[in-house]
């Protein structure tokens, strides 16, 4: 499994990505927050998801491209009379990413429907969202339609909503209405009444109606906890659709902002090999963008990496670090179900993935930078037999003198390049390439 630390995915520019999506849900928002890695196991979901985003990205760039009257109307077969069309699936999903920013998550009140009574508020709030998701279901059928996404479907929940809406009056309020049951109707008229008498009384006989009002009021109290138990029992056959919905919504939001993302940073689909690494004009978004503002460019990276070790050598600020991050990034957006930036790409889904930097490494428990490094490769050779390994090491061992660092490196390239792994080390030592299944070298300031 893919666990990367906060550290290691801000270095690498992975968390600058994620804080470029901006889900229009709570449920989306929530996605985003729990995003794991897919595991080879999970493949099938990831395919499932990618192939909803390709769809997403591939309509998304064809109403870019058309008029904007196309969109409007078209003209009549007769001549200048114009046909009103039906609202197209782009108008749909902007009307329903609106409705995605009214609702609210509501997932523990769902949740706790299945396991206790709801009160009034937890009531109110299902019930808002049975609405939303009614004002939804047409507008979704219109963007299916056009997308036909994989996997993603809303419930229809209007039976749950009938029941916290008997009157069909589908206003965003609940009060629970003294037709709910007898008892409850003569409860309250014996409250008014009591009211109105207090009132006009004083002295002892106030007091006297008073604690009758009281009385009376417990007893309402008591009424109304007993019909919100009946209408919880009621709605607890529909909450696994409600729930089914919030994925559904947090599934779509997400994958129209991966989309969105895709179009900005130019996305690819991704084909999926069994050892094979190969991207073409890769980007990483962070290091691009800082360079834009800036004034400059940023160099796309290419690269064809096979299980084994591969380096990558040059001169120290020549572009190591950022070709590595770059490739990190860029495997690690696949297993997320991100389309990779990049010209092309094919890559084989790995068991697990290692960053090794002198940068990243803690130094908290008193060992030195390249003590923690060292303690930290050997975590990662205990891990190596539990499956296929993608390992990346930034400059490793240049903590230490550079006889020793050099040799080091040279034997962790032999050790790696033995081992059912794919090994991208970045460094400046000499004779490390030798060791080495592959060998990249970056241009870096020559001929400046």
């Amino acid at each position: 499994m893919i666990t990367l630390t906060y550290a290691q995915r801000e270095n690498i520019g992975f968390q600058y990505v994620l804080d470029a999506i901006h889900p229009c849900s709570p449920y989306g928002e929530e996605r985003v927050r729990e995003l794991t890695p897919f595991t080879p196991e999970q493949k099938p979901e990831l395919e499932r998801q990618l192939i909803n985003l390709q769809k997403a990205a591939r309509r998304q760039a064809v109403e870019l491209e058309r008029p904007a009257e196309v969109c409007c109307h078209e003209e009549a077969a007769s001549g200048a009379e114009k046909i009103s069309r039906p609202v197209s699936w782009q108008k749909a999903l902007d009307q329903m990413l609106l409705v995605f920013m009214t609702v609210k998550n509501v997932r523990a009140a769902a949740k706790k429907c299945l396991e206790a009574p709801l009160n009034e508020i937890e009531l109110f709030e299902l019930k808002r969202f049975l609405l939303k998701c009614e004002e939804m279901y047409p507008l979704f059928q219109q963007v299916q339609q056009a997308l036909d996404f994989q996997g993603i479907w809303l419930e229809s929940t209007t039976e749950a909503l009938d029941i916290l809406d008997p009157e069909h009056n589908r206003v965003a309020s609940f009060y629970i209405a003294d037709s709910s049951s007898p008892k409850l109707r003569a409860l309250r008229k014996e409250k008014r009444e009591l009211e109105e008498q207090i009132r006009r009384a004083s002295g002892s006989e106030r007091e006297e109606l008073q604690a009758r009002r009281t009385l009376a009021a417990a007893e309402e109290e008591h009424e109304e906890m007993v019909i919100r138990g009946r209408l919880t029992q009621a709605l607890r056959p529909y909450v696994p659709a409600m729930l089914h919905n919030m994925e559904a919504i947090a599934d779509l939001d997400l994958t129209m902002e991966k989309a969105r993302l895709a179009q900005k940073y130019g996305g690819v689909m991704p084909v999926f090999t069994e050892s094979r690494l190969e991207m073409t004009d890769m980007v990483n978004p962070q290091v691009a963008d800082l360079a834009e503002s800036r004034g400059k460019s940023f160099t796309p990276v290419s690269v064809v990496l096979e299980a084994g070790a591969t380096v990558i050598t040059g001169a120290n600020m020549g572009g190591k670090s950022v070709a590595l991050k770059t490739i990190a990034l860029n495997v690690l957006l696949v297993h997320c179900g991100f389309f990779p930036f990049a010209g092309q790409a094919a890559c084989p889904l790995f068991d697990s993935m290692h960053i090794l930097s002198e940068d990243l490494e803690s130094i908290d428990r008193g060992l030195s930078s390249f003590g923690g490094e060292m303690v930290r490769f050997n975590q990662v050779v205990r891990q190596l037999d539990q499956g296929f390994a993608f390992v990346l090491l930034d400059e490793f061992a240049r903590g230490t003198n550079p006889d020793e660092g050099a040799a080091i490196v040279q034997a962790v390239t032999e050790y790696l390049n033995g081992r059912r792994v794919m090994a991208v080390l970045a460094t400046h030592y000499d004779n490390v390439a030798p060791k080495a299944s592959a060998h990249y070298q970056v241009i870096g300031l020559k001929d400046l």
